[in-house]
This record gives C-alpha cells, structure tokens and sequence, in this order.
C-alpha cells in the first residue's frame, strides 16, 4: 500500500502514475478536488507529454505574449506552439477521475494529522500504515512538517477574476512584485495577479489600475520557491509538488516540473531508485537555472529591466522565445546567450 496525502492535481497524476503496479490510497482533507482555485491556469504545450485534456477543461488557448518593462516598452512574442488556459476545478477533476479509474481509491475530508488519519466528520484518528508516505498536500504540507523536513520559504500571491474586453494576449509584469501577469480566460475575462515577497493584494489593487474591468473573483495563496538544497525524501517519506517545491521561481509554475517529478518518482519506487538523486537529475538542472534567474532578477534596477526587455525584443531572441517553451529553460539560455553574449553582463548580479 502506498498512501499519497492531498488530491491535488500532483497527488492524483503521481498516483495515476503509480496505480499499475501498486495499491494507492489518497487521503484528501477538503470534500472535493479543485477548490478553492489558486492559480493561473496556464501551461505550456509541455502538458501534452502526460496528459491528454478534455475538450471541456480547456478554457482558451494563447498564441501571444507581452513581456513590460518599467518604461512600458514591451517585447511582443507570438509562440510556435499555444500556450493552454484550464479551468482548474476540471483540470484536477479530470486526473482525479482518471486515477479513480485505475484503481486509485481517493477518501476525501480525511487529513493527515500527527501522523495519522484525523476524521473530520468524526472526530477520529485512524492509524496509517504504509509502505511509502506521498505528501502531496501543497506548500504549507503536513506531512513535510511533521516528518522533520525544512519549511519552504514562499512569495505571496494574490489573484482577480475581471471581467473585460481584451486581446487574448497575455501581459507579464517581471518587474511588479516579483512578478505580475494578465491572463486571459477567455475574451471577455482576464486572471490578473501578483506574487510578491509582501504587500500582494496591495500590489494587485495597483495592478488592477491598468485594466479597470469588472472584479468578480479574489483569489489568493502562497507560493512556495524552489531551493536546489531542499531534501524531499526521508527514508519511505516523499514529497512532490508543491510540497517539494517544484516550482518555477522565475513566473510561479508548478503542474508540469511536478509532472516530471512524479514521472520520476514512480519509476524510483517500481526501481528501488533513490527518488531524491533521480528526481535532480531528471529536472534539477531547470529548476535551478530558474532558481539563480530569480536571483539575478531579484536584484534588478528598472534600467536593467528596461534593457533585458529592449534585448528580448532583438528577432532572434524572440524566434528563440517562441519556438521554446519555459519548460525548457536550458535550452532558452544557451541559445539566447549564443546569440546575445551580452546577456552574461547580467550575471553579474550574482556577485
């Protein structure tokens, strides 16, 4: 028996992943998957590699994206192939479905709690016993908590359903916040947010300036940030997702790295691998180059964003965004810095 803590999009796919060779149960403390909805909903076409969407799931399609600069010069960039919107009550739905179909048993309103199964509705604990631990229960995980791992450090996030004409164009903001974005959900709505060291909502209500369009949804949560240094196995104890911190630090990204780990993780447990060596070698080497890009840009100036956005605007730095996906940040990189060396400059901020 292998026990996943938290039906989350990560927890289910992990265990969709797992369910040919063993027997999974999921233990989820909210009564249904997908709510509340604290995220953006975007992937990339990366998505396709593990799961095939529904028809119903997709919410809009994105063939262009707009990357601000502090003097509001953008760099215009119209991807090879779209990015995709999901409703993500479906999203999680879907792969929870698709796991219950496999044999996967998912009980909900069940929390993992000192170590055992607390019974919402009952006020009971029931002993847990099982060969593998999945904490697959997000950024504030229980069971990383109380299996002795290290607290993840986290940006705030802060998100607005609107309601307004737009573009079908995504805006991103590297300098607001840490980060902010306009997303459209379909032609009429977008998901405008903010993820922030502090101040989020404050920062969203300032963001909130630029679009004035109808506000029919707050939404808000943490983000964990990924650390190179972060263990995320202890002996049968293991954590994926955002529980792991799999997570893009430059733009917040999560469904498909995790993806990748559990992919990772499943073969590790059918293998006798170790989960942490495996999973670092699998997508250690992106996460980290996001991890280091954070840094950089965590010390940038407005003129430096200012130039970075004027040099992402070169042809060949934007054929280079659009035909790569973030997904594949190495291959970003290198290619960019083959084609503007300049871009080194910039790594100087590390020092």
């Amino acid at each position: 028996m292998i026990t996943i803590i938290g039906a989350g999009p990560i927890g289910t796919y992990t265990a969709l992943k797992l369910a040919k060779y063993n027997e999974i149960i999921i233990y989820e403390k909210k009564k249904v998957s997908g709510t509340p909805i604290q995220c953006t909903g975007i992937l990339t076409d990366s998505i396709k590699e593990h799961i095939k969407l529904k028809k119903e799931v997709i919410a809009n399609k994105i063939n262009t994206t707009r990357i601000y600069a502090p003097n509001n010069k953008y760099a215009e960039i119209n991807f090879k192939k779209p990015n995709i919107i999901v409703h993500r009550d479906l999203f999680d739905q879907q792969i929870a479905n698709e796991a219950e179909d496999k044999g996967v048993i998912i009980k909900y309103n069940l929390e993992y709690r000192d170590s055992k199964i607390y019974d919402r509705d009952n006020n009971k604990y029931s002993k847990l016993d099982s060969k593998y631990l999945i904490g697959a229960d997000g950024p504030n995980s229980m069971v990383a908590k109380e299996n002795g791992f290290i607290k993840n450090e986290f940006l705030q996030g802060a998100q607005a359903v609107i309601k307004i004409k737009n573009e079908n164009i995504v805006d991103f903001y590297p300098h607001i916040g840490t980060y902010a974005w306009a997303v459209p959900e379909d032609e009429q709505h977008l998901r405008v947010g903010v993820a922030a060291t502090k101040n989020a909502k404050r920062i969203l209500d300032l963001v909130l300036k630029k679009y004035k369009g109808k506000i029919k949804e707050i939404q808000g949560g943490i983000i964990p940030l990924y650390n190179p240094q972060r263990q995320i196995q202890k002996n049968n104890v293991l954590l994926i997702g955002d529980a792991a911190a799999q997570i893009k630090n430059t733009t917040g990204g999560g469904i498909i790295p995790s993806m990748r780990a559990a992919d990772t993780l499943a073969e590790a447990i059918k293998n006798k691998q170790d989960y942490q060596k495996s999973v670092k070698k699998k997508i250690g080497r992106e996460l980290w180059i996001h991890y280091k890009a954070r840094q950089v840009a965590d010390k940038f100036k407005d003129k430096d964003w200012n130039e970075i956005i004027a040099i992402a605007n070169d042809e060949k730095i934007k054929n280079i965004l659009a035909k790569r996906n973030r997904d594949n940040i190495t291959k970003i990189v290198s290619e960019a810095i083959i084609r503007k060396p300049s871009l080194l400059l910039f790594a100087r901020k590390l020092i």
